[in-house]
């Protein structure tokens, strides 16, 4: 399905009210968790980065991409949104993100997976939550797969009143990719209590620029 700008724009908006409702009781605590870093694969300054949200909601995708990607932007990267490149959109594997990376001349990509979540079992009424949608098998180690463990939980926010689990935290695996060579170069893992992604794009931004800048690639 096709996400172009004039069908999705009333969505945006109202995901955007959604979002902002839900700011009023996400906590939004990122904590890095562990770092790793390649000793086989140098750094280097990219002349142009893309972020990949590996998220099953579209939309969310595109929200947490065009906010990662402006503050990028604002700290001096030519960063890009992935979805807005073509072939980049639906069921994606290795082989097709690496050839359209490499068709719009990317020479970097920021991939974030959801590798867990949970921290409570009980269960409240509420209008908006996060629902575990599923624990995902790692289509298998190597540049475009989790660096931390075989399977990763996927949580996408839902709309309409209901009982639903409580979810209190949620950990993301960021992982920097040099596209050129198809190697991973480094990822660190957050810890957030920001299960409804309010500020998450924000903070894990921050911490993604530190480890750019601390590797030399601004």
């Amino acid at each position: 399905m096709s996400l172009n700008a004039p069908q999705f724009a009333p969505r945006l908006a109202l995901l955007g009210l959604a979002l902002l409702a839900l700011s009023l009781s996400a906590c939004g605590t990122t904590k890095v968790m562990e770092t790793w870093e390649s000793e086989a694969v140098a750094p280097q300054k990219p002349d142009k980065v893309a972020v990949l949200a590996v998220w099953p909601d579209d939309l969310q995708r595109l929200v947490i991409e065009r906010d990662m990607v402006a503050q990028m932007r604002e700290a001096g990267a030519n960063a890009v949104e992935s979805a807005e490149l073509a072939g980049m959109r639906g069921e994606l594997n290795p082989d097709t993100v690496a050839a359209a990376l490499r068709n719009a001349n990317v020479d970097a990509a920021v991939i974030v997976f959801v590798v867990g979540g949970g921290g409570g079992n009980t269960y409240e009424r509420t209008p908006y939550w996060a629902e575990h949608v599923g624990s995902y098998m790692s289509p298998g180690y190597g540049w475009y797969a989790p660096y931390y463990g075989g399977y990763y939980d996927v949580y996408v926010v839902r709309e309409g009143p209901g009982y639903a689990e409580k979810t209190t935290e949620v950990f993301l695996e960021t992982t920097y990719v040099d596209v050129r060579r198809l190697e991973r170069v480094w990822s660190i893992v957050t810890r957030s209590k920001d299960v409804e992604y309010q500020d998450v794009a924000s903070k894990l931004t921050d911490r993604v620029v530190s480890q750019m800048k601390k590797s030399g690639q601004f």
